[in-house]
């Protein structure tokens, strides 16, 4: 599948017979059932469905920050589970995780919170992050808030400069729980077209979750779950 002519390459997370659970025995909760996915570079999928349909919880595992109870996860072609530690935690210095809370650090203005998604990598060049950061802070409406403090930003300003900390890295897997959830409509389409240029440009793969239907445009696919099953559904463009 392509978007708007972007060739996709191969899976960066795939999802294989994954099924999961909290608790044992008599306190056993089933969330997750018999999930079969896959993302692949230049993919920005969807994930829709009701609250308690077990979408956070297949965020996480699908970014490793959780191990499914059954099934394989495969993240830039290596099986998780084959793993020891300190190999997960190299793949894991790939992925980047954006939710709705933001965690800003309070002692960093905007810009350097978002220097702070790079500084850590393999990809830091202090002589360009600042210019790198700016510029992102730019494309998301925040160029005049660069020297500005968390405390002095709304909630969507924060969001945004989260999103801007995430993208600067250029990470090879995006994973996203409701991130326009906090934002205004002018906002949430800055910040979703952002992701969407990113995964075109970088060969990203973004895995989204929304109840946001104005921004289901952006998609190269939409996964619905329901019950703790996962199924595809078509996009209907407006």
């Amino acid at each position: 599948m392509t978007s708007e002519g972007n060739t996709l390459g191969p899976a960066v997370v795939e999802a294989i017979d994954v099924h999961h659970h909290y608790g044992e025995g008599a306190q056993r909760v089933d969330v997750l059932f018999d999930i079969n996915m896959q993302v692949r570079e230049g993919e920005l999928v969807i994930v829709t469905g009701p609250s308690g349909s077990g979408k956070t919880t297949l965020l996480t595992i699908l970014g490793t920050m959780r191990r499914p109870s059954e099934g394989k996860l495969r993240l830039l072609g290596t099986n998780v589970s084959d793993i020891n530690n300190a190999q997960l935690d190299r793949l894991r210095n790939r992925v980047r995780f954006l939710f709705q809370k933001r965690n800003l650090l309070s002692s960093l203005t905007a810009l350097q919170n978002v220097v702070a998604g790079v500084s850590t990598t393999a990809l830091a060049h202090p002589a360009w992050d600042e210019v790198r950061a700016r510029h992102l802070l730019g494309l998301l409406g925040l160029g005049d808030k660069a020297e500005s403090w968390p405390d002095e930003l709304s909630g969507g300003q924060q969001q945004r400069v989260a999103i801007a900390r995430v993208m600067i890295g250029l990470p090879d897997l995006i994973i996203a729980d409701e991130p326009t959830s906090a934002l205004d409509r002018v906002a949430g389409r800055l910040v979703v077209d952002q992701l969407q240029d990113l995964t075109m440009r970088a060969k990203c793969a973004v895995v989204l979750s929304t109840h946001d239907e104005r921004i289901f445009d952006v998609a190269s696919r939409r996964l619905h779950i329901e019950d703790g099953r996962c199924f595809e559904v078509p996009i209907h463009y407006h």
